[in-house]
């Protein structure tokens, strides 16, 4: 399996309301030394987004009342750099379509397993740098 490439600098944002989501994934990156920077909420993701500049961010789709294709759009005007991987539980194609086209880098279902989260993860951060 490929580790990823210059992990001590990168920086991981993950926004979902599910505070045992946000637990176990800064968990999981954390011991494949991520840095990593959780939020339970849209206002949360922006202001870490800001403080923090994440390579990448795993955004829940549905952030209680919230949305997270609204939250994605202000992410990306803070930097288009930021690599954006949407998060559903839904297997609703129109949401994940909308997702996309408002700058989503991709997409994951829940649930996922921790190999396919440490694969797309890769992916992302090493597709032209991170």
């Amino acid at each position: 399996m490929v580790l990823f490439k210059s992990m001590d600098a990168l920086r991981i944002l993950v926004v979902d309301d599910e505070e045992e989501i946000c637990s176990v994934t800064k968990s999981f990156l954390t011991k494949r030394n991520f840095t990593v920077f959780t939020a339970s909420n849209g206002a949360d993701a922006l202001t870490l987004a800001k403080k923090e500049s994440p390579q990448l961010a795993l955004l829940d789709l549905r952030l209680g009342s919230e949305s997270g294709i609204d939250i994605l759009a202000k992410i990306k005007e803070i930097d288009k750099k930021i690599k954006v991987i949407m998060v559903t539980g839904l297997g609703d194609d129109e949401s994940i379509r909308q997702a996309l086209s408002a700058g989503a880098d991709d997409y994951i279902t829940k649930p996922f397993t921790a190999a396919y989260l440490s694969d797309v993860i890769n992916q992302k951060l090493n597709k032209g740098g991170a």
